[in-house]
């Protein structure tokens, strides 16, 4: 069959995020869960300065826990 052979459908187009975290998580990031209005994209935060400022006054952690070490595989662990 030739590389270049049409097979009647098109490419799929790419999931938006909203879209797919719905898929993975059933988070639904398009609707409103009061109102059940469309949501938008009002702003991006991206400054890191910003981000710690609301992540402060909110009460929340600005860093990440330590992560913890790995563990063994179960095959290698003493009985």
């Amino acid at each position: 069959m030739p590389a270049h052979e049409h097979h009647g459908h098109d490419a799929p187009a790419r999931m938006s995020s909203s879209r797919l975290l719905k898929r993975v998580f059933d988070l639904d990031l398009e609707h409103c869960p009061q109102r059940w209005g469309e949501l938008s994209v009002i702003a991006a935060i991206e400054a890191p300065a910003v981000i710690i400022s609301i992540l402060t006054h909110l009460g929340l952690p600005v860093r990440l826990p330590p992560r913890s070490p790995a563990r063994p595989p179960v095959q290698l662990r003493a009985a």
